[in-house]
């Protein structure tokens, strides 16, 4: 725990730097489990970070598409500024936003929901590609987006929380998560029967 500490004193860095951790390589997903297609690939080459705003103890998570050499320089010529706009996503962080790590198909990332949107609440996927991102950096993000969260809510800064209050926040969102999809799973009579 001592190593994720430091990692997170590093990491917090210097307040003229907006962004204060980032994951460079991974995988959006936007997940619709009513729709006829539940998985949607938003961007297939992406980095995850969390950036400071403005207003004090209010932070984002930020999804920006990475784009391959010449293709921004293509697409700048040939879209309006409206399109840029689909170059990035950004989330208020907040309890709301519900973060938890995930594995997905064998593969580690991140989920968390956007309840701000006209089709009511979407959910995320970030998948990071292990050989960027270890289990250490990924837990280390996590955390750093519960303190996040936790500045939000008490409006002070994480280093005057307790450890255990901070990783209630991703305990509590981890939670939420199986609990939603257990509710899922329909188990039929004849089923449990027949088991």
């Amino acid at each position: 725990m001592n190593a994720l500490k430091s990692l997170g004193k590093l990491v917090w860095g210097s307040k003229d730097n907006p962004e204060l951790f980032k994951l460079t390589s991974g995988v959006l997903y936007e997940i619709h489990p009513a729709a006829k297609v539940a998985r949607k690939c938003i961007f297939k080459d992406a980095e995850l970070c969390i950036r400071r705003t403005d207003v004090e103890f209010q932070y984002q998570l930020v999804v920006q598409r990475v784009f391959e050499e010449g293709e921004d320089e293509l697409a700048a010529s040939g879209e309006d500024a409206d399109d840029e706009l689909d170059d990035e996503r950004a989330f208020l962080i907040g309890m709301e936003l519900k973060f938890s790590p995930t594995v997905v198909e064998l593969a580690h990332g991140f989920k968390w929901e956007d309840s701000m949107t006209e089709d009511g609440t979407v959910e995320y996927e970030f998948i990071v590609e292990d050989a960027t991102a270890s289990k250490m950096t990924r837990d280390a993000f996590a955390m750093a987006v519960a303190r996040c969260a936790w500045e939000r809510r008490a409006r002070r800064p994480y280093t005057q929380a307790a450890e255990a209050e901070v990783k209630a926040i991703l305990a509590k969102a981890e939670d939420e998560q199986l609990e939603k999809m257990l509710s899922s799973v329909k188990i039929d009579d004849a089923d449990i029967a027949a088991a």
